[in-house]
């Protein structure tokens, strides 16, 4: 990676993990949400959920911006937005209503910020490099949002859940600093300031928005409901649920916090084993092991800690693979249509995720059914890559040729 490319990834990241501090507060507080809301578990789901739909129909209008205007101006706004309403959201959410329109808006602020940033790093990467470029910046996703599950835990018991998510949305406020302070490129491209839909035309780049969609339905169900699960397992041994609640956080974080090593894992051996088999093959592995790690409920505790560390890995190592996909398929001039349309379908089918696992738990069918629901949209997505691998060149070898030639 050269310098310009590996400076543009650690510090997109940093802001990048500073905004995602509140971001799983209510994931780390689902037990305490339902008994003080007196909600369902399909409700909470969509307290959790609602962060992506705000992102999902957020990004169709905001990252096509970035086709016209300067990035910068674009990230600048997002990281506003999303900062005030994670410090409105211990303040003014009441019950289930008015946590989901907070949240809404939080997610839209995000938007901003998280695709326009990719967008940065993969122009400044060498081509040849490049999935490992967008890896290392993604990490910083997983490990903003790994932060917050264990911060909600270290600050629950001595501040209660209002008092944490207070603590974290204006912690977040680093992240405006730092923004303000960057040397965000400034340069506008040159192409039209809102959305080309012709752009899902091409096969390749159709194949990587649906099996993101899929990546993102695990990846939320597993965030919205593993540190429930954890907890549910460690209530028996703490003396109440605010402390299983905290110490569920804990081990939560810590499982996804090794996403960031998942990250980085996927962007190498994506450049060096073609975008498509990669993730095809780190998608059915995590599905598999989502499936497993439901049934896990009554098992010894250090099974359940080990599948779920890896779990934890595996379950993040393809998501930089269709970003790199999507900056490598498009031109230039369209490419923030093409990350929008990637980001809303993959964020609506996130902000969906969370719900249907809780309707899973409300209808009877316990711990397997919520993570049933997780680990089967993965083995679809990895189904839709496998298709694309038989006599066809990767993404990679044509990024290759094309800076060689």
């Amino acid at each position: 990676m050269n310098d310009r490319g590996l400076r543009q990834a650690a510090l997109l990241g940093a802001v990048l993990l500073l905004v995602l501090l509140p971001s799983n507060v209510p994931a780390g507080i689902v037990p305490l949400l339902r008994s003080e809301w007196g909600a369902s578990g399909f409700v909470v789901g969509w307290v959790v959920g609602a962060y992506q739909l705000g992102y999902a129909a957020a990004v169709l209008v905001v990252v096509p911006l970035t086709d016209r205007f300067a990035a910068r101006s674009v990230v600048l706004g997002s990281v506003v937005v999303t900062l005030l309403a994670s410090v409105a959201f211990p303040l003014l959410a009441q019950g289930p209503a008015t946590a989901i329109l907070l949240r809404v808006v939080a997610g839209a602020g995000l938007a901003g910020v998280y695709m326009p940033g990719v967008r940065i790093v993969a122009a400044a990467a060498d081509p040849r490099r490049r999935g490992r470029a967008v890896g290392v910046y993604v990490s910083a996703f997983y490990l903003g949002s790994a932060l917050s599950l264990l911060l909600v835990g270290v600050l629950l018991g001595p501040l209660g859940w209002r008092g944490a998510a207070l603590v974290l949305g204006a912690a977040s406020v680093l992240g405006l600093a730092l923004t303000l302070v960057a040397r965000i490129p400034l340069e506008r491209a040159s192409g039209r300031a809102r959305l080309d839909p012709s752009v899902v035309r091409e096969p390749r780049l159709a194949a990587a928005v649906a099996a993101y969609a899929g990546h993102t339905w695990e990846l939320y169900a597993e965030r919205a409901w593993l540190a429930a699960f954890l907890a549910v397992i460690l209530a028996s041994r703490a003396p109440s649920a605010l402390e299983a609640s905290a110490e569920g956080s804990r081990w939560a974080a810590l499982m996804l916090a090794l996403g960031v090593l998942g990250v980085a894992l996927g962007g190498i051996v994506s450049d060096r084993a073609g975008r498509a088999p990669s993730a095809a093959a780190f998608a059915l592995a995590s599905g598999v092991l989502s499936i497993v790690l439901g049934t896990l409920a009554a098992a010894p505790w250090p099974l359940v800690v080990a599948v779920g560390c890896v779990l934890g890995l595996l379950i993040s190592a393809d998501s930089a693979i269709y970003s790199t996909l999507v900056t490598e398929t498009v031109p230039a001039g369209r490419l923030g249509s093409a990350q929008a349309i990637q980001a809303s379908l993959g964020f609506l089918s996130a902000s969906v995720a969370p719900a249907v696992a809780g309707l899973a738990m409300d209808v009877g069918l316990g711990w397997p059914g919520v993570f049933a629901t997780a680990g089967a949209a993965s083995i679809i997505a990895a189904g839709v890559m496998a298709a694309q691998i038989p006599g066809r060149s990767t993404p990679f070898r044509r990024a290759r040729s094309s800076a060689s030639g």
